[in-house]
């Protein structure tokens, strides 16, 4: 009987021990607020939970309600919308009392010139700052530009004229001769997302660190003082700060990918809603912040990880070019469907390494320029000293690429003109032929990237980023080309096109079309799929946990 007994216990552990993992996320987001309470809304593969939650008691209850109250939205009188509109601005916010306006009117392929504007609703004065802007425009790519004091005594706006965003304050009552004047708030941070005033000399925003541009974190400063600390790390940077009461709600890492957190202003105190089945500690394992060369990158190694064991090493490319890659999970639900694929791989052995190249932000304004003229080599290279540092640091066995969107692109690209490095590369919605991708869609903004569309001026920037061009260096890789059927970002007769260059060359291609799915996968059985050939490609055979 003793002996039987130690048998149970050592089969009980042992299926401990081999826990089989599942393809999941959740993401919560506040979608209104009325008094105390608050509607959020979490979010997973294809589900969907309305919750309303107390602020003060924290308890939350199942609603078939999808509005509450008020939302993070501004509404504005139909006069002033138009009025934006008309001076095609966007970003409108009005101050508590009504009293002033401000709004941004983003640059114009003539000008290239961004414009803040403040107006006195009072008596109609109107005053402006404006800067030039040679490639993208990072500050329109932020949901909130302006926020303006309780009191209306001040304002403060996003702004990279420095390099990197800031935050900047205006003294509303010393405005004269039309011209905004404004000084930069100092701050720790190296780049500043969203922000939100307490009272009007108190301010919250997000930022990261130069320590580590992973870590973003909820800052607070008394604008009397200029003293800062850091109120909470690991904070999503992509969703508002809400402010109810004496409670500042904000979205921050979870188990399994981010939701609301609240912060006592009063009691300096950190809480969390009871929401059923929301696990709120962080899961960042065997995850850390790398230096590659000149990129910046997380590795994610197995769990348990054993230095002298050799593994399989995929390199993902997230898309963009102007985004961020995570630790953990990413705050945008659309990056963290493929980053719960990722977790998995890592669980079965594969090593991950999530490389932000040149044009990914979070890492200042020059950084995220350098890709304009450097499509398919400057971001290749990083790839390369990607592969480089890997090599230098783990057993690597074989290598793998993937990513989606410009990811996907850089996959295919790296893989043609290295094509000894790589075993397998899969490309999700990626750019297959940047020239006639841009001949079509004139107005796209990727023409930034190559100086406009194709001429004569500019045919060696097309030629250098060309994949269709390069297939005859290719040996026999398995190249998995994934595309979603109604991509109205990257239109499937992209990946149509270079499937039909590649089958007539005689190349190990497959073309898998979902039908129904856009840019953004939504249905869950189709980002399983994804999932199943990730593993795939890296050899792994049991797939049920991307299917479960």
């Amino acid at each position: 009987m003793i002996k039987l007994k130690y048998i149970l216990i050592l089969i009980l552990l042992l299926s401990f021990t081999s826990e089989v993992y599942a393809l999941d996320i959740q993401y919560g987001s506040i979608k209104g607020y009325q008094g105390s309470n608050v509607l959020i809304e979490y979010y997973g593969l294809g589900k969907k939970k309305d919750y309303v939650c107390n602020i003060l008691n924290y308890k939350c209850t199942n609603t078939k309600k999808t509005v509450l109250g008020k939302t993070n939205i501004p509404i504005l009188d139909t006069s002033i919308k138009k009025e934006v509109e008309d001076h095609k601005g966007g970003r409108a916010t009005l101050s508590p009392k009504g009293n002033w306006l401000a709004y941004y009117i983003k640059p114009q392929e003539t000008t290239k010139t961004r414009t803040y504007i403040i107006k006195n609703i009072k008596n109609g004065t109107e005053y402006s700052t404006s800067s030039s802007v040679n490639y993208w425009d990072l500050v329109n790519e932020e949901k909130k530009v302006f926020e303006f004091s309780p009191d209306e005594k001040t304002l403060i706006y996003l702004d990279d004229k420095s390099g990197f965003m800031s935050l900047y304050k205006v003294d509303l009552n010393s405005l004269i001769n039309g011209k905004i004047e404004s000084v930069v708030i100092n701050s720790a941070a190296y780049t500043i997302s969203s922000f939100i005033y307490d009272n009007s000399s108190n301010i919250y925003y997000v930022g990261n660190s130069k320590d580590n541009p992973y870590k973003w974190s909820l800052y607070h400063m008394d604008l009397n003082t200029n003293k800062e600390n850091i109120v909470e790390s690991y904070v999503s940077y992509t969703d508002p700060i809400t402010k109810i009461g004496s409670a500042l709600i904000f979205n921050r890492l979870q188990n399994k990918g981010y939701g609301p957190e609240i912060y006592n202003l009063k009691t300096k105190k950190i809480a969390y809603f009871k929401i059923p089945n929301i696990n709120t500690k962080i899961n960042i394992q065997h995850e850390e912040y790398v230096k590659v060369g000149n990129s910046n990158a997380v590795v994610m190694t197995p769990l348990p990880y054993n230095p002298k064991k050799t593994y399989p090493v995929l390199i993902w490319l997230h898309g963009g070019p102007l985004r961020q890659t995570s630790l953990g999970y990413h705050p945008y639900h659309s990056y963290g469907i493929y980053d719960a694929s990722l977790k998995l791989l890592q669980k079965n052995n594969v090593i991950i390494l999530k490389l932000d190249y040149i044009g990914s932000t979070g890492n200042g304004r020059a950084y995220s320029e350098k890709i304009q003229g450097n499509v398919g080599t400057g971001d290749i290279n990083n790839v390369m000293e990607a592969v480089t540092y890997l090599r230098n640091q783990y057993h690597v066995s074989d290598v793998y690429l993937a990513g989606n969107s410009y990811g996907g692109y850089m996959s295919l690209k790296a893989l043609v003109e290295h094509d000894d490095t790589f075993k397998s590369i899969t490309s999700i919605n990626g750019v297959t032929d940047w020239e006639s991708l841009i001949v079509k869609m004139k107005t796209s903004i990727f023409n930034t990237e190559f100086n406009g569309v194709p001429d004569g001026m500019n045919k060696n920037l097309y030629d250098q980023a060309s994949i269709i061009n390069k297939i005859r260096n290719l040996g026999n890789q398995k190249i998995e080309i994934i595309q979603g059927g109604a991509d109205d970002t990257i239109p499937p007769w992209q990946s149509v096109l270079l499937y039909d260059k590649l089958k007539a060359a005689n190349k190990n291609v497959t073309l898998d079309t979902y039908k129904g799915e856009n840019h953004v996968f939504k249905l869950k059985k189709n980002i399983g799929s994804i999932c199943v050939k990730l593993f795939g490609m890296t050899g792994i055979k049991n797939t049920k946990e991307c299917t479960n």
